[in-house]
């Protein structure tokens, strides 16, 4: 058995020399074939640099730099296709995720066959209220969009076997989110907790926008249920104005009276107005997205690869 460990970095140049001595420590320990991933997601700083100089130093190292700055999950996507492992994990670089779960996480998917994943929940999450935050309420939402139960939490250190990882990569989508693609591919899906540790280094960069922007794009790209509320709406609302119609047809005819009231008819078509932006917002949104696919627009592009060069003597052997 091959075990690839996928790695997207962005700007932690000084976080990833500990993170490569203590997952190779723990690599050379459990697993005597396995490499090792690092995706340069065209972050700041010296990131490639660190990443070549590392790869010349161990074999099992390749490093891959993305053209431009594509998102953590296209970067993961990266890294996953161009693994060979029977097995893939995927964690982040700044050691919040320890290397030293490692073992543990891929032996409780080797012991139990009828799993395809596994997902590392941390027990305590070591960032701010307001990540924290952002995250449950991404989960609550992923859980009523995908139908999943709210119990099962995605997280982006995961342990994948080949199949899902042979299926996730072949999903075109403009905006990709890891935990829905894998929830599309398979079910079973199990959490396993462990010790989030403190972040190594800096600050994290998800801010307000960008875990909105995470929400809204779980929202719109792996659910009908925006489409399906629409049309609900649309549809009582066409019933609604329907039956109104009609008492105020009837109460015209037989009391006589008529029908007053500018004020809340101007708030009716105010709201009525605002529906109609927001809905053609969603479709918008959709079309936006099939037009992306139907174009083929690349996620990611790669512009170098790195990896340990043999000296004259050692190709002669």
């Amino acid at each position: 058995m091959k075990l690839s460990v996928v790695i997207p970095v962005y700007g932690s140049e000084s976080i990833i020399p500990e993170l490569h001595r203590r997952l190779t420590k723990v690599l050379k320990a459990h697993f005597p074939n396995y490499e090792i991933l690092m995706v340069d997601d065209c972050g700041p700083g010296n990131t490639w640099g660190v990443i070549k100089q590392l790869s010349q130093s161990d074999e099992r190292l390749r490093g891959i730099q993305l053209m431009r700055n594509s998102g953590q999950g296209n970067a993961t996507l990266c890294g996953i296709a161009d693994s060979v492992g029977d097995i893939v994990v995927t964690m982040d670089d700044d050691l919040q995720h320890p290397p030293e779960e490692i073992p543990r996480l891929v032996q409780h998917l080797l012991d139990n066959d009828h799993l395809d994943v596994v997902l590392a929940k941390p027990i305590e999450k070591k960032h701010n209220f307001f990540r924290r935050f952002g995250s449950s309420a991404v989960n609550r939402m992923n859980a009523m969009f995908l139908q999943k139960d709210v119990n099962l939490r995605f997280t982006s250190f995961r342990i994948l076997s080949r199949a899902v990882c042979d299926q996730i990569v072949r999903i075109n989508r403009p905006y990709p989110s890891l935990g829905p693609m894998i929830y599309s591919v398979t079910r079973r899906i199990e959490n396993v907790d462990f010790q989030h540790a403190e972040r190594a280094e800096g600050k994290s960069t998800y801010s307000f926008s960008s875990i909105f922007r995470l929400t809204m794009n779980n929202f719109i790209g792996y659910s009908m249920l925006p489409l399906r509320v629409l049309a609900f709406i649309g549809g009582m609302g066409i019933v609604l104005s329907i039956l109104l119609g009609l008492y105020f047809l009837l109460r015209y005819f037989i009391i006589g009276v008529e029908t007053t009231g500018w004020t809340s008819l101007m708030l009716v078509l105010i709201s009525v107005s605002g529906f109609n932006f927001f809905a053609f917002a969603i479709i918008g949104e959709y079309v936006l997205r099939i037009m992306h696919i139907s174009t083929s627009t690349p996620r990611y592009t790669i512009r170098k690869k790195a990896v340990a060069t043999k000296t004259p003597k050692e190709e002669a052997l």
